[in-house]
């Protein structure tokens, strides 16, 4: 275990793994992917949220606790966008024609949930000097958090900012290793609350990855509004976007962008298992995009067509591409089927007009290429090693463990 006066960003660096694997012979081992630009870390555990007193009459104080449901810690992670490779490693999916939640909405072994590492390294040290991680591990510190699953993820886009996304998790477990990096148990436990099996993990020296882009700029943003998810809407295009009036969406100044994906989780519990047996994620799921412009021009329209059903059909489809300095889309976020669901428009004195739009669209099946939320990235995931053999399920690979 190491001494020290404090613990700050220096020396810290970010894992994740798949929950499902383990190694055989349990003398090999796991080598975790590395998160890259990673800027904010927290994590929180709720004890008393899952505990009941015990009373009863003839004393006032009680006569004891029980812990009546799972104990879900939280961790919040925070990163600057680069090519998606750290989207693809959490588990989200690449493809233009399905679902960024795909492999999740399957409850797929390698997407559905995962755990997750920190290591603390020596006071003083970079965690991403090579020489000195490999010569000081066992002054190394690691927390490992078992089953996390995606409770919220966020990309924030805005004017003079590096675009950035920020990642809710819900876990099941926390383990602390002190005085080592390697050789760690897998955090992840089973239905009974037992570790899910034997496979043990190495952290291999975490570095920067210079293959990688330092960060997009915001400069490189690229916001595209389609009414049929080819053509770009235009002032005269007849197509009926222009009909609730407000913000004419072929032509805004687009001044900050957000897009909110929640997956809200169910605990599905049963007479006799200790923990819940599995936490489906809850349906609806609505995609949220809010956005702030500059008034350049209006479009044509009255509310009173909404009212009267005669307005059209009024969805769109909203792309958001970055771009590298060499012009490659390193990341696209496409939004499908979204409905506008508020407009505001704000003046001040000497000010430019704003307006705030809200859209907002839903979810659909995995094979559903016409709404929903749609994601692809330029970067290469590759999946963790194994020493000396492949990856093998986990024998207690449920869809909670």
């Amino acid at each position: 275990m190491a001494s020290r006066t404090r613990v700050i960003s220096q020396n810290k660096a970010v894992y994740v793994s798949p929950t499902g694997w383990y190694a055989s012979p349990t003398a090999n081992m796991i080598h975790p992917h590395q998160l890259h630009r990673v800027d904010t870390l927290s994590f929180d555990m709720d004890l008393a949220g899952s505990r009941q007193d015990i009373r009863e009459f003839g004393q006032l104080a009680r006569i004891g606790t029980l812990t009546m449901s799972d104990i879900a810690p939280s961790i919040s992670l925070g990163y600057y966008l680069l090519d998606g490779e750290n989207e693809k490693a959490l588990g989200f999916h690449s493809d233009s024609s399905e679902q960024m939640l795909s492999g999740i909405l399957a409850e797929a072994a390698d997407y559905r949930e995962k755990n997750l590492y920190v290591v603390t390294v020596k006071e003083g040290e970079d965690a991403f000097n090579a020489t000195a991680y490999a010569a000081n591990s066992a002054s190394h510190d690691v927390i490992g958090f078992g089953n996390c699953v995606i409770t919220s993820y966020t990309a924030n886009f805005s004017v003079g900012e590096i675009p950035r996304a920020d990642v809710e998790f819900e876990a099941s477990n926390i383990v602390f290793w002190t005085g080592a990096d390697s050789g760690l148990l897998n955090p992840a436990i089973n239905e009974e609350g037992d570790r899910a099996d034997s496979g043990i993990f190495q952290l291999d020296a975490p570095s920067i990855d210079t293959d990688l882009p330092k960060v997009l700029r915001p400069d490189d943003v690229i916001i595209t509004f389609t009414q049929d998810g080819t053509n770009p809407i235009s002032e005269d295009s007849g197509d009926g976007t222009d009909k609730v009036g407000g913000t004419h969406l072929g032509d805004v100044c687009v001044q900050s962008l957000s897009i909110e994906l929640p997956l809200s989780r169910g605990n599905i519990e049963c007479l006799g298992k200790e923990r819940a047996y599995a936490k489906p994620l809850e349906f609806p799921i609505n995609i949220t995009m809010n956005m702030s412009a500059i008034v350049k021009n209006f479009a044509a329209g009255a509310l009173e067509n909404v009212l009267t059903g005669t307005a059209g059909d009024n969805k769109t489809a909203i792309k958001v591409e970055i771009k590298d300095d060499d012009g490659t889309v390193q990341q696209m976020f496409n939004l499908k089927n979204a409905v506008l669901d508020s407009q505001n428009f704000s003046i001040g004195l000497d000010d430019n007009e704003t307006v705030d739009l809200t859209f907002s669209a839903q979810i659909g099946g995995i094979s559903t290429s016409t709404e929903g939320l749609f994601w692809t990235g330029a970067g290469t995931y590759n999946e963790p090693t194994v020493d000396q053999g492949t990856k093998k399920p986990s024998p207690y690979a449920q869809p909670i463990s």
